[in-house]
């Protein structure tokens, strides 16, 4: 009974504050990360409405250093449907980041909310993908105020009937 109870409290909490490795797409908990709220879909689809927030898509897509060579574009096969408006900053929620992700993302965070960091940021990416608890963890850790995770992202967006448009990433930095 005691471990039913403890079981029940690891969705309930944010009782395990580290980073979650791959495989990123499973089964997320109900808490966010220390510092950050959740939010279902009617808050997500008002705070779109308002433009009382900044939509970060943080999808995985493959990195690879060759992409570097081509003005930093990633290379994916097709753009991916995405909440309208919002920047796809990919890996940006892996549990460790290497150099060139966490620039980054640091970076385009900084561009995004003009270095303002109590500017609201929300962060997605499919329903029970821990990238989006990582990358909202990571934003509150860098000194982000207000910072939003919205667990069904994609799906829950496309669940509600609402609107998708084609998304293509942010190029990487290049020197």
């Amino acid at each position: 009974m005691l471990l039913l109870a403890a079981c029940g409290a690891l969705n309930s909490f944010p009782v395990d504050e580290l980073y979650h490795a791959a495989p990123y797409h499973s089964a997320t908990q109900l808490a966010p990360p220390r510092g950050v709220k959740r939010v279902a879909t009617k808050e997500a689809l008002q705070l779109h409405q308002s433009e009382k927030a900044i939509f970060v898509d943080v999808m995985g897509a493959i990195f690879r250093e060759e992409s570097l060579d081509f003005d930093g574009e990633w290379l994916i096969n097709k753009p991916r449907a995405d909440i309208p408006g919002s920047t796809w900053l990919p890996n940006s929620g892996e549990e460790k980041l290497i150099p060139i992700i966490e620039r980054y993302y640091r970076e385009n965070l900084q561009r995004l909310t003009g270095g303002d960091k109590g500017v609201t940021l929300l962060f997605y990416c499919i329903e029970d993908c821990w990238m989006s608890w990582n990358a909202s963890k990571r934003a509150v850790e860098w000194g982000y105020r207000s910072v939003l995770w919205y667990r069904k992202g994609v799906d829950g967006w496309k669940e509600a009937d609402l609107p998708l448009e084609e998304r293509f990433p942010l190029p990487l930095p290049i020197d």
